[in-house]
């Protein structure tokens, strides 16, 4: 395999153990020292400590990622990856609206509604083939509620 389809791969591999809900599988493909944001704007992160507490959040609000085709770069030390996630709304919304990534009045959505975040992450690779950053781009306007039924007409995960 070629290295830039391996960091491809690896983008990928990221949306499977988070949605296997496998934290240390996930923690296995970032360096010890990976520098992280997500998203930009929210500050840098560093270390797998903050990327277990960042993960086991997300696990808290049910996420499910939807992986879309990643694109990489020619040396292969990078690939950005489309990916749509969703979450549960009851969980999640008052978090993100306390953390401004979302405008919320605490009204409940009611049953069978999830939020849906689509947003892009960036990976770069070291020399070992381990993830040393990841980007995670997406802001307020990419933040919307949804039906049920609407993630369960999304295409399958890789």
């Amino acid at each position: 395999m070629s290295r830039d389809q391996s960091c491809k791969e690896l983008a990928v591999e990221h949306c499977r153990r988070i949605n296997a809900r496998d934290i240390a599988g996930l923690l296995s493909l970032y360096a010890p020292t990976v520098r992280f944001e997500d998203p930009i704007g929210s500050g840098v992160r560093t270390g797998h400590a903050e990327l277990r507490r960042h993960a086991l959040g997300a696990l808290h609000c049910d996420v499910h990622e939807y992986a879309h085709d990643p694109v990489g770069v020619l040396d292969g030390t990078r690939a950005a990856l489309p990916v749509t996630a969703h979450l549960d709304f009851g969980t999640a919304a008052p978090l993100l609206s306390s953390q401004g990534f979302m405008d919320w009045d605490g009204t409940p959505a009611g049953p069978g509604r999830r939020l849906q975040i689509h947003y892009v992450m960036v990976i770069e690779t070291d020399a070992t083939g381990l993830v040393r950053a990841m980007r995670a781009y997406w802001g307020r306007t990419d933040v919307t509620v949804v039906d049920e039924h609407d993630v369960l007409t999304m295409p399958a995960s890789r």
